[in-house]
């Protein structure tokens, strides 16, 4: 009886929390190493994982888990001339835990894990991530224009927008004060709205509801909910202690 409880319970907590399919032991001897190696290489080029300011496990909504503050600078941005600073919190997988999402994905979704696709898996989070998990602060990046670095405030692994408008940079710089107020936010400090992709594979919340979430996230349009958040954050603080990763399991299932 209390199972069958517990079950209920993590099926209308969002989605159900199944156990990892078990790599198949030949594979973890022979292959895991391989990507195992090519996940380490690309946390190694993490941009944000720069230097190194602090640790802490007792961060709000992340207790328990070894979060990490970075200082980082951009490239050459073209309208000051100069590199921008950033500060963020990450909570990056460690390379093994990376390659052990990706091919528990592969063998979910596909059945197979055939190097087609753990190699599309790994390639698609490169371009999106970099397997960069920002947990609270800004991530510079230049998307629209080569050398312009604009400010992309994140939360939970989420793009958040800030309600005081004061509070954000006119000409895409951020002084200190406003980076140190962008790492302890709350979600009272925030517009009743958020992007729309979760980190580290950009899944929506249409591809989370597609994996049997049911959490009342909303959508990608005009009703983008802040319980996005908290699904994303108890979906990534799951994952960090599981072979499976349920946001990039969704991602798959749409798109692998």
């Amino acid at each position: 009886m209390k199972s069958y409880i517990l079950s209920l319970l993590l099926v209308f907590s969002g989605i159900a929390c199944c156990p990892a399919r078990p790599l198949p032991k030949a594979w973890v001897r022979d292959s895991l190493p391989a990507l195992t190696e090519r996940c380490r290489q690309l946390l190694s080029r993490a941009y944000m994982a720069e230097k190194l300011i602090g640790e802490t496990r007792s961060l709000p909504g992340w207790e328990g888990f070894n979060v990490r503050l970075y200082e980082y600078r951009t490239g050459r941005d073209v309208r000051t001339g100069a590199p921008k600073t950033g500060r963020v919190y990450l909570l990056n997988p460690e390379p093994e835990r990376l390659a052990r999402w990706i091919a528990t994905t592969c063998l979910e979704v596909k059945g197979s894990l055939g190097f087609e696709y753990t190699d599309r898996l790994l390639r698609w989070i490169r371009g999106q991530s970099g397997a960069q998990f920002p947990v609270r602060g800004v991530v510079y990046e230049a998307m629209e224009r080569p050398g312009r670095y604009e400010p992309y405030v994140f939360k939970d692994g989420v793009t958040v927008y800030v309600a005081d408008s004061a509070r954000f940079p006119a000409d895409g710089h951020c002084p200190p004060e406003q980076l140190a107020f962008y790492l302890t936010l709350t979600d009272a400090d925030l517009k009743p709205r958020t992007g729309r992709y979760a980190r580290i594979c950009s899944t929506t919340r249409e591809q989370y509801k597609a994996a049997g979430g049911r959490d009342e996230v909303g959508d990608s349009g005009s009703d983008r909910r802040l319980a996005w958040l908290d699904t994303v954050r108890r979906l990534y603080r799951r994952a960090m202690k599981s072979d499976r990763n349920e946001l990039m399991i969704a991602w798959a299932k749409a798109n692998l």
